[in-house]
């Protein structure tokens, strides 16, 4: 089996600059990580490389720094890895990066499996995934709990998914891309040793001179959609820090309850 995993590098804290022009993320300079739920997307891919000896592949797309994300899930047991980095692919929405992603994927070998982070830190759209899978025309299935794989039945593969109180399972013909939820599993630590190897090991870099994409169908031009304003909410509620008896704290609490209904 052979395993691709999309990952993307999100930033560290909440603390980013935002561009007054596109309004997007300004992501250079600031210190970033392996997007949470994209962890558990790479620990659902090392299981299944325990149980089947699957070569995994990860994939990033956004700029040189990215290559840090990489050498990180290199060093959680990942194969192989792709950075996707050209200047024309920056500011696009999820239409625009689904395409380059897909392409990148096929450009670079067949896959059985595609797994991918249900929803990213900073965007949490949950759409490139199911995007990708759209535009490889494959089946697709989102926010996932865990997989299984039936080694005797080499052609599906089954996933778990939590849906209004009740546990589904959803059989897939391969090549599938499933989106992990974030907290799905208990993503397994680096070593010192592993981090170490993940320094040497190769990377491929691809640009849109590999890919030969149009202009208008990545970055800002192939963007159908584009955030026009962005702006900190105001925020009005305050805390309090009480201290008491707990009949003293259950009166103050009542008076705090009657004065917040007088503003309504």
């Amino acid at each position: 089996m052979d395993i691709a995993v999309l990952i993307k590098q999100v930033p560290v804290s909440n603390d980013v600059s935002v561009d007054p022009e596109t309004h997007a993320l300004i992501r250079s300079g600031s210190e970033g990580m392996i997007n949470p739920a994209d962890l558990n997307a790479i620990e659902t891919a090392m299981v299944l490389k325990e149980q089947t000896g699957a070569k995994v592949a990860v994939f990033t797309m956004g700029p040189p720094d990215s290559e840090k994300a990489l050498r990180d899930a290199l060093a959680l047991g990942c194969d192989e890895s792709c950075l996707i980095t050209d200047r024309c692919f920056a500011g696009g929405d999820t239409i625009a990066t689904a395409k380059v992603l897909a392409k990148s994927i096929e450009k670079y070998g067949k896959f059985d499996l595609i797994l991918s982070g249900a929803l990213s830190a900073d965007g949490a759209t949950g759409q490139v995934g199911a995007m990708v899978a759209e535009y490889m025309g494959i089946p697709h299935v989102a926010e996932i709990q865990g997989l299984s794989y039936d080694e005797g039945d080499k052609d599906c593969i089954t996933a778990v998914k939590k849906y209004q109180g009740m546990e589904w399972k959803i059989k897939a013909a391969l090549p599938a891309l499933m989106s992990v939820c974030f907290g799905s599993n208990e993503p397994r630590l680096a070593t010192l040793r592993s981090k170490r190897a993940a320094k040497n090991k190769s990377l491929e870099v691809y640009t849109n001179a590999d890919l030969k994409m149009a202009a208008d169908e990545i970055g800002l031009p192939g963007s159908p959609t584009m955030v026009t304003d962005s702006f900190q909410p105001e925020s009005t509620r305050r805390a309090w820090m009480l201290a008491g008896t707990p009949e003293e704290l259950a009166a103050r609490l009542r008076e705090l309850i009657d004065i917040e209904k007088g503003k309504e």
